[in-house]
């Protein structure tokens, strides 16, 4: 290697390493996730040409671990420009003030985008308190239909929890809200969208506390009368499941799994 060129380099570690903390906040997440996986010991994930896009990394500071921020990153197999790809997510907690990756781990398979198009992932902060020592955090996903008549959204939730320096799921992908529909692409159709909500249950003295989760769901007939075009709602009954821990982690039914 020419001598520049690791003068270049050495500077530039000198210089990482002398950045204040706030340079590893999520105002850049970007850099964020460059510093974190540049500090990744050896091994430590697999080390796969992998792509990343803006709208393909999540930034956000974990208040139940002050101190640390959580970094979610899809890694495509195949480029933005390719229609069909698929790829990981990768899963960072890192120390906010340095970017020292202190957990991690890859979940393989877990993001595509074809027909559904995947359009972006966040991270979910909220108080998932699974038992008194144990706060898992959540990652969104969200998925959006390219065909006119046959709209769809989806957004699906999972969750992790820390152990050590691994990072696990504990709640497969579960669809939290979605809609979809088929209609003329004037006025006349049907169509269906529903929010569910997740709350945590009482935890007992044998493990985790169950997930309660509800729906709300509304159905919409739209039809053309003349110039007009009429919809008609009709919300369907309030639907509620109980997800009950085994093992460490918790089974989506079927009816509640992502995609």
């Amino acid at each position: 290697m020419p001598s520049s060129l690791r003068l270049r380099r050495l500077l530039c570690g000198v210089l990482l390493a002398a950045l204040p903390a706030t340079a590893f906040a999520c105002d850049d997440a970007e850099a964020v996730r460059e510093a974190a996986y540049r500090q990744l010991p050896a091994g430590a994930l697999p080390v796969t040409a992998r792509f990343t896009d803006a709208d393909s990394t999540a930034c956000r500071a974990w208040p139940a671990q002050p101190g640390t921020t959580l970094l979610a990153v899809a890694q495509w197999a195949a480029p933005a420009s390719e229609e069909a790809r698929g790829g990981d997510l990768d899963l960072l907690l890192i120390d906010t003030a340095s970017g020292q990756p202190l957990a991690w781990t890859r979940v393989a398979d877990a993001v595509s985008s074809d027909a559904l198009r995947f359009t972006g992932l966040r991270l979910d902060t909220a108080r998932w308190q699974l038992d008194p020592a144990t706060r898992a955090f959540g990652v969104r996903m969200d998925y959006n239909g390219s065909s006119g008549p046959n709209p769809f959204a989806q957004t699906e939730l999972q969750l992790f929890v820390r152990e050590g320096r691994q990072l696990r799921r504990v709640l497969a992908p579960l669809a939290v809200s979605g809609s979809r529909g088929e209609w003329d692409t004037r006025c006349a159709g049907e169509f269906s969208r529903f929010e569910r909500t997740l709350e945590m249950g009482s935890a007992n003295a044998a493990g985790l506390a169950p997930i309660v989760v509800r729906e709300k769901r509304t159905d919409t007939i739209s039809v053309a009368a003349g110039d007009d075009c009429h919809a008609t709602d009709t919300t369907a009954p309030a639907q509620r499941w109980t997800l009950q821990p085994r093992n460490g982690r918790y089974a989506v039914p079927e009816a509640l799994r992502g995609l």
